[in-house]
């Protein structure tokens, strides 16, 4: 029987005669005449990386491949990790702050914790400072969203394409030609020898991809630059960087790799695409860093806030130990922040009244307080049952806060069930949701003792004041035997005038808490 020659295979006569003279198209001719098609374009192509008679690649395929791994090889694993695990935003925040103006760096400096702190300990107003900071972020903002934004955005982009060639794994590729080859022997001289290893044909695949998605351009030369100087490491002489895009060139060969992989697999319906990369890597850093700043400012005013807490907490409990609670306390907050858990807000200032209750108002101003309320001839009886209102709900305040630490006592079916939402890290993510209500709600019943306590200081605290001032001029405001009231046997000026010192104190620590 004659027979053809089709590339390198030989084609049989009639097989040939059946397809392009009598039209007739079988499944298997088809295959197998576009499987000689393959053959012919891959015959043709400028290096032999492919036996045809063999089907195994060659190694001139294999020393191809290791010339561009030694040249690439030292950069594959920092491109891996930069661009493909974190996908190069830490490299992108460098790229951009690589190309501050001396300008910029100035503005650059002042957008930070550690400037506006030190801008406030010299006596700057805190608003003043945060005015400022914001003023000069809009000038940061301007500037890189300006035409250098774009040079910056172009050589991420370009990177991040490059970067699609660490998927291929070199050594896995080349071992296949030479099972003793090692990892990072850049300078060794392997022995190859051509390999059938259908694996290979799926890492070439691979590579098709990543060769494809590389954009090769003047730029991209000093992008790998700024990556290897990011990197800490030597630049790579460009000489040898030339030869590797020569080598990357020759395999964006259209259809060279695609003809290889689709003859080697039978697939005809193979097909690389790609997504070149366009990443406007400006918008994760202005997101990040208005982030970054606002939580600066937030935990400066809460520093701030918390020293004004301490200096007004040290005035108004001076030598008086704070009293805890005993299970809604500070030791729940901590073990419901292990578990970023929302916590109880309701802790620090029922502290604060549960002390001004047993410390102070118990055993100063209960009785003095009670023997006004009998001797005092209020104006208005309203006036009277507001003051006794008030009275009575400071007199119980040590019993409801009480009640309400039992809350989460450890018999109780709420700290039962919070024991056993929060036992683990899993767990408690899972019942963020239950944790988050109970939370909430049993806060929500703290704060209401907290609001309703603050109430009644600030309603007393206008009492004692109208009758302070009823008492000292002789008025009718407030009651109508000031004359008297202040001879009273528990109840004086001086007296008088201590109680309202500690309401005023409480009063203003109490203000940073209510709600």
């Amino acid at each position: 029987m004659e027979k053809y020659e089709w590339g390198s295979v030989t084609v049989n006569f009639f097989d040939y005669i059946k397809y392009n003279l009598f039209n007739i198209r079988t499944p298997e001719l088809v295959e197998k005449m576009r499987m000689e098609e393959y053959s012919d374009r891959i015959s043709k192509q400028k290096y032999d990386f492919v036996d045809l008679k063999t089907k195994a690649l060659t190694v001139t395929c294999a020393k191809f491949i290791f010339e561009m791994y030694k040249v690439i090889g030292p950069l594959l694993a920092p491109l891996k990790e930069e661009f493909i695990v974190k996908d190069g935003k830490q490299f992108s925040y460098y790229l951009i702050e690589f190309s501050f103006s001396s300008e910029i760096k100035e503005i650059y400096s002042t957008l930070n914790r550690d400037y506006m702190l030190a801008k406030i300990q010299e006596g700057n107003n805190p608003n003043s400072v945060f005015n400022e900071v914001k003023n000069n972020f809009v000038q940061f903002k301007k500037y890189i969203s300006g035409e250098s934004g774009k040079e910056i955005n172009l050589t991420f982009n370009i990177l991040k394409d490059f970067a699609q060639l660490s998927n291929f794994d070199f050594f896995l590729f080349l071992r296949a030609f030479c099972p003793s080859f090692v990892d990072g022997a850049y300078s060794s001289n392997p022995q190859f020898k051509p390999s059938s290893n259908m694996q290979i044909v799926d890492d070439l695949v691979k590579l098709d991809y990543a060769v494809s998605s590389i954009v090769i351009r003047k730029e991209l030369l000093s992008a790998l630059n700024v990556f290897q100087q990011y990197l800490g490491v030597p630049a790579m002489p460009e000489k040898n960087i030339k030869s590797f895009l020569a080598r990357v060139k020759y395999l964006q060969t259209p259809n060279l790799l695609h003809d290889i992989i689709v003859y080697l697999l039978k697939d005809f319906t193979y097909k690389c695409t790609v997504s070149p990369s366009n990443v406007n890597i400006f918008v994760n850093y202005i997101t990040d860093f208005t982030n970054n700043l606002k939580k600066d400012m937030d935990s400066i005013v809460a520093d701030i806030k918390s020293s004004k807490i301490a200096g007004m907490r040290n005035k108004m409990f001076s030598g008086i130990e704070i009293l805890k609670l005993s299970n809604v306390n500070e030791e729940k907050n901590e073990q419901l922040e292990k578990f970023d858990c929302p916590i109880f807000t309701c802790v620090e200032p029922l502290q604060y009244i549960k002390t001004f209750i047993i410390e102070m108002f118990d055993i100063d101003y209960k009785d003095p307080l009670n023997d006004m309320f009998l001797g005092a001839e209020f104006v208005h009886k309203d006036r009277n049952s507001l003051g006794l209102d008030a009275f009575y709900i400071l007199n119980d305040a040590r019993e409801v806060i009480q009640k309400f630490d039992t809350t989460l006592s450890p018999e109780s079916e709420n700290f039962k069930r919070l024991k056993g939402w929060i036992i683990s890290k899993n767990k408690a993510n899972a019942n963020r949701d239950l944790i988050e209500t109970m939370v909430n709600k049993i806060d929500a019943e703290g704060n209401k003792i907290i609001l309703s306590v603050y109430n009644a200081v600030i309603d007393l605290t206008t009492i004692v004041k109208n009758i302070l001032e009823d008492c000292a001029n002789g008025t009718k405001v407030e009651i109508s035997n000031a004359n008297k009231i202040q001879y009273l046997p528990k109840f004086n000026l001086d007296i008088a005038k201590h109680m309202l010192n500690d309401f005023d104190n409480f009063i203003a620590l109490m203000k940073n808490f209510v709600r």
